[in-house]
């Protein structure tokens, strides 16, 4: 059927499927007469319409907030109330909670997507089986209801709030679409309502309509701590020194916002970057930079302020490209025409040390006692690994280290160390000497540096090795397992996506996409607890080479994916 007569089909079937719906949709709903606008007799009972209430069974205690929302929804109207019944959508759906909520978009994406196929079949010749697959196929004449709905709310609160309302609701679809699993009939249709909603946010994001601002100490107070919370989210030691004001002359950042949402409200984006002597290897040298002239800038961290009810909702709007793209523009002019190229970023491999307990790295061939290291390093969780070691040194002082670990295998490790009944305190670093019976080690908050020396009994009975062993399970790996991990680290980033070109690692596919180089890979560049037990510490650096470079590498990236990226270590 030609196209123009397909959209002319599948505007004759809406109008016949909204002229069979029941003007009353359920008892919270007061769209048109309680009888009905073909004059018939009143509904009698809550009648649910399929489009809002739907799931909503009498007795549930989420049934009056379904109500409400199906209520609030229909009534949106365009101009007189249009922001008082947005506000009482918001209201309701917030009420549901995170479980609720995930039910009742669940539930309508279904009903949304049993109307597209509905819609769909009458227009196809008859006799066909319509799958919801066959959806993605297809361009709807006219815009679903969620689609109206997110243009409503922005057009009833206006810009400054309704942007803000319209991330949200993005961001619970996402979430029900983690909660009810991704390959479920209702993680499939959730998938094509967020790419709907994703479709009307492109318009509003549009790079044109972003705003890229400097945070200084001079900025409002909610931006200074959202800026510190991304500070916080990459490096916990440098946060509350990022909203202070603390990290030094050498520190920038800069924040991303709708043009049109309110100044002083919490930025979309936040990145934070130093300028430095010399390129960094780790992310405390990035964060503090240096006195000496600068000579390059690297970005060390990049992210959303921990706004509730707003992760995942910028996902491919492109919003983080525009923040790096003109923070960097930024830097490189402050450091001057000469030094284009000196400008990398510092990312971290989340998912790293995930990937090496599901491929079981440790029995790779050629570790040796090395892999039993990285084993512990790996399964710190698990219950054989002995989480403590306590013994009486030389001095007579009693020394017990203990291994605090989070719940679940990605959880966070920390090595802490108590000398002489003293506070617990967390072991940054340790090397223990065998051959003097000593171990070295360095403590926070300071940091201070200490060495105890092991009694003879207590080497004998094997607490020296026990030792070294709550080190390796709390990340600190030794030095012979360097080149074994970064190449692990590399078979990591370098794993290619659902389209088989690009790159699986998501921090590795942004900078790529921005048109940057893979650098370096860097060993124990990040060693607070997160980092350790996300990627064992490894971090990859990118360069970006200027505006011309990086506009080929993106467009060769784009179109070939890793088979055209560039890597220069």
């Amino acid at each position: 059927m030609p196209s123009a007569a397909l959209t002319a089909s599948r505007r004759r079937s809406s109008r016949r499927l909204a002229a069979t719906r029941p003007s009353r949709c359920c008892a919270g709903c007061s769209r048109g007469a309680a009888g009905g606008s073909g004059g018939g007799p009143p509904a009698q009972g809550p009648v649910r319409c399929r489009r809002f209430c739907a799931g909503a069974v009498p007795g549930d205690p989420q049934e009056a907030a379904s109500e409400a929302l199906g209520l609030a929804t229909l009534s949106l109207p365009g101009t007189l109330g249009a922001a008082a019944s947005c506000r009482s959508f918001l209201a309701a759906h917030h009420t549901l909670g995170p479980s609720g909520r995930a039910e009742w978009w669940a539930t309508r994406a279904l009903a949304e997507q049993e109307e597209q196929l509905e819609v769909l079949s009458r227009a196809l010749p008859r006799g066909g089986r319509v799958a919801p697959a066959l959806l993605d196929t297809f361009t709807p004449a006219t815009p679903s209801s969620s689609e109206v709905m997110l243009r409503r709310v922005v057009s009833g609160l206006g810009a400054a709030d309704g942007l803000a309302a319209a991330l949200a609701l993005r961001a619970a679809v996402r979430h029900a679409a983690v909660e009810v699993g991704p390959h479920s009939s209702a993680g499939f249709a959730l998938d094509r309502m967020d790419r709907r909603m994703f479709g009307v946010l492109g318009l509003w994001f549009d790079p044109g309509l972003l705003c890229v601002r400097a945070v200084t100490a001079s900025s409002p107070p909610e931006v200074l701590k959202a800026a510190g919370e991304v500070a916080r989210q990459a490096s916990s030691a440098h946060g509350a020194a990022a909203v202070e004001g603390a990290l030094g002359p050498q520190h920038r950042c800069f924040a991303v916002s709708h043009a049109q949402m309110d100044p002083s409200a919490p930025p979309l984006l936040v990145v934070h970057a130093s300028l430095l002597g010399r390129l960094p290897s780790t992310l405390h040298e990035a964060a503090l930079g240096d006195a000496a002239a600068p000579q390059a800038a690297c970005l060390w961290a990049l992210g959303a302020p921990e706004t509730p009810g707003l992760a995942g909702s910028l996902r491919g709007l492109g919003v983080g490209q525009v923040l790096r793209r003109e923070a960097t523009r930024m830097l490189r002019e402050e450091l001057g025409a000469e030094h284009g190229a000196a400008v990398t970023a510092l990312a971290p491999l989340r998912g790293f040390a995930s990937w090496l307990r599901a491929t079981r790295a440790w029995e790779r061939p050629g570790l040796g006692e090395a892999g039993e290291a990285l084993r512990r390093a790996l399964l710190a969780g698990a219950r054989e690994v002995q989480r403590e070691v306590s013994f009486v040194d030389a001095d007579g002082d009693t020394v017990a280290f203990r291994l605090r670990v989070d719940e679940g295998e990605e959880g966070e490790r920390v090595l802490e160390v108590e000398v002489g009944g003293g506070p617990p305190r967390r072991v940054l670093k340790l090397v223990v000497a065998s051959e003097a019976r000593a171990v070295r080690f360095l403590m926070e908050p300071g940091p201070e540096a200490m060495q105890v020396n092991m009694s003879p009994e207590a080497v004998d009975s094997g607490e020296l090795t026990r030792v070294t062993h709550l080190a390796e399970a709390a990340g600190m790996l030794p030095a012979e397992l360097r080149d074994p991990v970064l190449k692990f680290a590399y078979e990591f980033i370098t794993r290619r996506g659902a389209d088989g070109a690009r790159s699986a690692e998501p921090a590795v596919h942004f900078h790529m996409s921005g048109g940057a180089a893979l650098h370096a890979l860097h060993w124990r560049a990040d060693e607070s607890p997160a980092g350790l037990a996300e990627a064992l510490g490894v971090m990859a650096s990118f360069a970006y080479r200027g505006p011309e470079v990086e506009g080929e590498a993106a467009g060769a990236y784009a179109a070939r994916g890793l088979d055209a990226a560039t890597f220069t270590m």
